[in-house]
């Protein structure tokens, strides 16, 4: 019952990413904000983060040809995925996290990110709201970026 709430929740959380992703237009996605708050930079931070917590050590390769790999603080501009780039992976996040919260057993020690809390649901948890906190971030910025004229896509992506 609980692992299904989760999916359900996480499936909201991609839904409500791809649409601010979509929403930006190219000008602003790499350069509205202010060092690395930036649209792509805290999408790529976002993505990057949600491997990390799955622990999920396989090859990404964006659809750009562009590394995955690269510091999302520090990477020069012009090694920054795309907004395509950012939805494809999107979709491939959503099916792991949909995986990973399938087979989990949240009442597991969780011995890999203390700060997360002592058990896997804890992880599960901590995930979410992290990935919120950055979308709040990329709503905040979207919104900056169309002086205050955007969708409510949280509410829309219901």
């Amino acid at each position: 019952m609980i692992k299904n709430e989760f999916i359900k929740q996480y499936a909201h959380t991609w839904r409500v990413f791809e649409r601010l992703v979509k929403d930006f237009d190219s000008g602003a996605w790499l350069h509205t904000g202010r060092g690395a708050i930036t649209p792509a930079r805290l999408s790529f931070h976002i993505l990057q983060s949600v491997k990390y917590y799955l622990e999920d050590a396989s090859t990404i390769i964006l659809p750009s040809g562009k590394s995955f790999e690269n510091n999302w603080v520090s990477v020069v501009e012009e090694d920054l995925p795309t907004q395509d780039d950012i939805v494809a992976s999107i979709y491939e996040m959503q099916a792991k996290s949909e995986k990973w919260l399938s087979e989990i057993d949240y009442n597991a020690e969780n011995c890999s990110f203390k700060w997360a809390g002592e058990t896997k649901l804890g992880v599960v948890i901590f995930l979410l709201c992290h990935t919120l906190y950055h979308l709040g971030e990329l709503s905040s910025l979207l919104n900056e970026s169309k002086d205050g004229d955007v969708e409510d896509h949280y509410v829309n992506a219901v």
